[in-house]
């Protein structure tokens, strides 16, 4: 069954409603300029009450490397269990930098055309996050022609860029990737979720086959 990240969490309740209804990974966003922006000790507060089987994944765009070593520092709860599982990075960070993390990688690639996909599966990360291209990072709630993706190996991908709970089964039935972000697609405003969007996103990505 795909896996359901829900992207964006910046408050405990947000945090439980998705977990409540099925969400399989939760993002926390740690670039400054975004609305969704979550300060390092204020997650610290919600991993700590999250089922340690519920992935979180630390978000960040062109970080310098010390900041995202304090973000994973945050990350230990007080038993000394790291509680994040992965990083995501969704800027223009090369291959160098992706490599060596003691997470696991997401790198998101921010679709112009089909051409960006070039490559794609040479690049050193675990998991591939395919969204729109847009001027800011993230958040757009645009979404890229998937006949770009026919054709591609879908067993690492996460599918993002414009999901919603109109478009995401279709989406899953015909790529059959590993994974679907949602950010914008289940917002009440930037950074809060509307929850009713956010349950019935995850069943239709669930029950899409």
């Amino acid at each position: 069954m795909v896996k359901v990240k829900v992207c964006g969490i910046t408050n405990l309740t947000d945090a439980r409603k998705a977990v409540d209804f099925g969400a399989d990974a939760l993002g926390f966003n740690f670039y400054a300029p975004s609305p969704r922006f979550i300060a390092p000790e204020k997650v610290q507060a919600i991993l700590s009450e999250l089922p340690r089987e519920v992935c979180k994944i630390a978000l960040f765009v062109n970080a310098p490397k010390e900041k995202v070593l304090e973000v994973i520092a945050w990350g230990v709860l007080p038993d000394h269990e790291q509680a994040f599982n992965g990083l995501q990075f969704h800027g223009e960070e090369g291959a160098e930098y992706c490599r060596g993390w003691s997470l696991k990688v997401i790198k998101a690639f921010r679709l112009k055309d089909r051409e960006s996909l070039v490559g794609l599966y040479g690049f050193p990360a675990d998991f591939y996050l395919l969204d729109s291209w847009a001027p800011g990072y993230g958040g757009s709630g645009l979404a890229f022609p998937w006949d770009w993706l026919e054709g591609l190996r879908s067993d690492r991908l996460i599918l993002a860029g414009g999901l919603d709970v109109q478009n995401v089964a279709e989406a899953v039935r015909r790529f059959r990737p590993y994974g679907v972000d949602v950010c914008t697609g289940v917002e009440a405003k930037p950074g809060i979720k509307d929850h009713a969007k956010l349950k019935d996103f995850i069943l239709a990505a669930k029950g899409s086959g």
